[in-house]
């Protein structure tokens, strides 16, 4: 080609978000499904978010024109994210620009690798909180330190301990009950069974179903999150048959639809099952930046480069906790 006049830079550019937007969609992504995706009101380098717990009981009167006792609002604990930013580059040479033929096909198919590559990024980060969520020294993940806010809990949750924490381990609300949200036998290889199941949504329905303040509060999952393959099978066998499977006492199954919303997520390695309630306020992916591309001239050599930048960070509130169970995994 003779060279690149301005209106063919500017053609590129917008061939390179379209491509992007394609290499996106073509890659279904997993945890927009899990989290609640977040665009809205996110501005600057990260957020903080600190939890309103109670504007305080109300009180039975036993006498009448008794006095309204006014207290000041309490306060939980208090988390942030971090807006992580990601990019890459592409330079083309004077003589491949030059010589190109087909430069529009060279920035179509650059273009929807890079939306692929964006996707995984997201899946990477989103999944990491679950993989690594019960490391004892915490993930980067989870560190929500950004210019001028030092994150108090660095890499571990708001309160100072892993995501996932075993017997043991437990973490302490602020009306101080104890509780824990994973059982490391919960969880047998491509074979869940009925009593992997009952140990973790009984963790979380009747045992987690607790406030802060300790108070009792509804707390149903709708979602499980596993690995595909032989997991993903023995969950579905498990949550679709009327009777309870391999068992010779023809018992039917307690457990046959309690959950129908089953994730296999590829991003997951760790050995383990999740059970939680999916698109919850407490448990965000905020979008800070979608892709922004840039194709100009590089003057020095006379090529052209490509760049691509994004940010967005995961935000586990107050509370989060308590929304997730989780069956095998480590904590190291």
């Amino acid at each position: 080609m003779a060279g690149l006049r301005a209106d063919q830079q500017a053609g590129y550019q917008k061939d390179m978000y379209k491509y992007e937007r394609i290499g996106e969609e073509l890659q279904e992504a997993m945890y927009p499904k899990i989290y609640k995706v977040k665009t809205e009101g996110v501005t600057g380098a990260g957020d903080k978010f600190t939890q309103k717990l109670s504007a305080g009981r109300l009180k039975r009167h036993t006498t009448e024109g008794e006095v309204i006792d006014f207290q000041s609002p309490m306060e939980g604990f208090t988390s942030q994210v971090v807006y992580h930013t990601y990019s890459a580059g592409l330079t083309f040479t004077y003589e491949a620009v030059k010589d190109a033929i087909k430069m529009q096909n060279m920035v179509k198919d650059f273009a929807t690798t890079w939306g692929d590559e964006l996707t995984r990024s997201k899946e990477e980060l989103a999944s990491r909180a679950f993989n690594n969520g019960g490391t004892l020294l915490g993930d980067f993940v989870f560190n929500g330190s950004f210019e001028g806010n030092a994150d108090a809990s660095g890499d571990l949750l708001y309160d100072n301990e892993p995501f996932f924490n075993l017997v043991g381990n437990e973490n302490t609300t602020k009306g101080g009950q104890t509780s824990y949200n994973s059982v490391a036998s919960a969880y047998s290889a491509g074979a869940i069974t009925p009593s992997h199941f009952s140990t973790l949504y009984n963790l979380m329905t009747a045992t987690n179903n607790i406030d802060e303040l300790g108070r009792p509060t509804m707390n149903k999952p709708d979602t499980i999150v596993c690995k595909p393959g032989a997991d993903y099978d023995s969950i579905w066998t498990l949550l679709n048959s009327d009777q309870i499977a391999n068992s010779q006492l023809n018992d039917k199954n307690v457990h046959k639809g309690r959950i129908q919303n089953i994730v296999p997520w590829d991003y997951i390695t760790e050995n383990a099952i999740y059970i939680g309630k999916a698109k919850s306020d407490l448990v965000q992916f905020e979008e800070r930046q979608k892709a922004e591309i840039d194709f100009f001239e590089h003057k020095p050599t006379k090529g052209y480069m490509a760049s691509i930048i994004a940010r967005f960070g995961v935000h586990f509130k107050p509370g989060s906790r308590r929304l997730w169970v989780r069956g095998g995994g480590t904590s190291a």
